[in-house]
């Protein structure tokens, strides 16, 4: 996967939610940008919103076609 620019930030920032098939981003009405990690529904010890970066995830499975920017 080719990486550019802004993918990069947003994968320095974010971790691996970015390309986590369970990583959601959430925009507020003030357009603040919240991860959602959907795996937290079944699985409480996952957090709802983790602190960002997630530089570790043991529930972290890769989404092979999502690029960092979805």
């Amino acid at each position: 996967m080719k990486v550019n620019a802004e993918d990069a930030e947003r994968l320095r920032r974010v971790g691996l939610c970015a390309s986590c098939r369970f990583g959601k981003i959430v925009r507020s009405q003030r357009a603040s940008e919240f991860w959602l990690c959907e795996r937290s529904r079944r699985e409480p010890q996952f957090p709802k919103y983790p602190a960002l970066p997630v530089l570790r995830c043991a529930g972290y499975e890769r989404l092979a076609d999502r690029t960092p920017a979805q």
